[in-house]
């Protein structure tokens, strides 16, 4: 099946198959200016002051703490590292990642320079992270434990905290929606920044597979400990019908799911 997707200024003929689908290649005009103006958020020396006075346009979707929201839609930011930060936000800019509300908000006539960008950078980054963030059914986690470990952990970490020198994002802890989304939209070519290492990987997996590595991650708690992918996998239901909440497997170094206040 041939698609035709029109964003913005980019015409992507997007060929899918029972496989995969192809992912487009970015233009190399947008590469190179992001590649530029990436390097001047880098050399500048940010302002948090400052950058908490940009941030009121960032807190209507991302939340006043930067903590997202269960939909996924706006993730948790906060305590991310800022360049990782700047660099998604370069990319908004260039056209090289897509989302319509985040395009907006990194183009410069909301973030009008690269200090803009380097003093929210700053300032997300120092955020402290939520501890009630989103998580999975935790029907497939088991398997996601083990995909993990054996694919993600080298570069993302033992408990998905990333690395800011290399611009790996942490993944520990973030919102479970979001994170499945963008492991679909990588395999579906909806993220031409993500590595093609990933695309290839995230291509060969079947669904369950991405909501268990998804789940998993979501997991990820922040006391330093290691996870234990065995311990996940000895303690995963087996029906798949469990309570999102109450029902999670308890695996060590993660973070148990958030329990839901009763209604009355």
């Amino acid at each position: 099946m041939i698609g035709m997707l029109v964003h913005g200024s980019l015409v992507l003929v997007l060929a899918a198959t029972n496989d995969a689908t192809i992912a487009p290649t970015p233009p190399r005009a947008a590469i190179a200016t992001a590649g530029e103006e990436l390097r001047e958020v880098l050399a500048a020396t940010p302002d948090r002051e400052r950058g908490a006075q940009l941030f009121s346009i960032c807190r209507t979707c991302h939340g006043p703490r930067g903590e997202g929201n269960a939909s996924g839609w706006p993730p948790e930011i906060a305590g991310q590292h800022p360049r990782v930060i700047a660099r998604e936000l370069v990319d908004f800019r260039a056209g090289l990642r897509w989302y319509d509300p985040m395009e907006r908000i990194a183009g410069r006539h909301v973030l009008h320079t690269t200090q803009d960008i380097a003093d929210v950078a700053a300032y997300v980054g120092s955020l402290v992270p939520s501890q009630e963030t989103s998580t999975g059914s935790g029907r497939w986690v088991a398997r996601g434990a083990d995909l993990y470990a054996r694919h993600c952990r080298s570069c993302h970490g033992a408990q998905g905290e990333g690395s800011d020198l290399q611009f790996v994002p942490r993944v520990g802890g973030q919102q479970f929606e979001y994170l499945l989304r963008q492991l679909n939209d990588s395999v579906s070519g909806q993220r031409p920044n993500m590595q093609p290492t990933h695309r290839q990987l995230l291509g060969s997996l079947a669904a369950d597979d991405l909501a268990g590595i998804a789940d998993y991650m979501s997991r990820l708690g922040r006391s330093g400990r290691p996870p234990d992918a065995s311990a996940a996998r000895s303690t995963a239901a087996d029906d798949g019908n469990l309570s999102r909440a109450a029902s999670a497997p308890a695996i060590p170094g993660l973070r148990p799911a958030p329990v839901p206040a009763a209604r009355e």
